[in-house]
């Protein structure tokens, strides 16, 4: 399985007119990458960036669910 991992975290200009420690974060499996930003301590971003990995991770992992199984 492709497994999404942190490329990367890095801090950035906020957007106008926001204040405080902005960071731009990317999130990437083989096939799909995804980047955002975040306000918050180098270390929120971290936890929210890490906790977003292992709930995609899980979703990607889990069993898919489909419509013949129902009418079986």
């Amino acid at each position: 399985m492709w497994e999404f991992e942190i490329v990367a975290i890095e801090q950035t200009a906020p957007p106008v007119p926001q204040r405080g420690d902005w960071y731009r974060y990317t999130i990437a499996n083989r096939i799909t990458e995804i980047s955002g930003t975040r306000c918050g301590s180098r270390e929120e971003v971290d936890r929210f960036v890490r906790s977003s990995v292992q709930r995609l991770n899980s979703r990607h992992l889990a069993p898919s669910f489909s419509h013949s199984s129902l009418i079986n």
